[in-house]
């Protein structure tokens, strides 16, 4: 074989190599995408639940002002966790 045979030969091997690779890391990439998507979704959930959280508590804590008792014993009055 000459050596102009075996050059193109490596030329072509590499572009597969390069090929893979590229290929390789496009998977990556949308592995990565993916992670970032499910954690902003996972935060939007967790601003959900804290905006809740602090809307029921106001509440509680109004009803718990009606009724001239605290807020722990509104949390008990509805069983619900202190730490809620």
């Amino acid at each position: 074989m000459n050596n102009d045979k075996k050059i193109a030969m490596n030329n072509l091997a590499e572009k597969k190599d390069l090929h893979e690779l590229d290929n390789s890391l496009d998977i990556e990439l949308e592995k990565l995408k993916m992670k970032i998507k499910e954690k902003d979704e996972i935060m939007k959930a967790l601003h959900q639940y804290n905006d809740i959280k602090d809307a029921t508590q106001e509440v509680l804590g109004r009803l718990a002002i009606l009724e001239g008792v605290t807020v722990a014993e509104m949390h008990r009055k509805y069983n619900l966790l202190e730490s809620d």
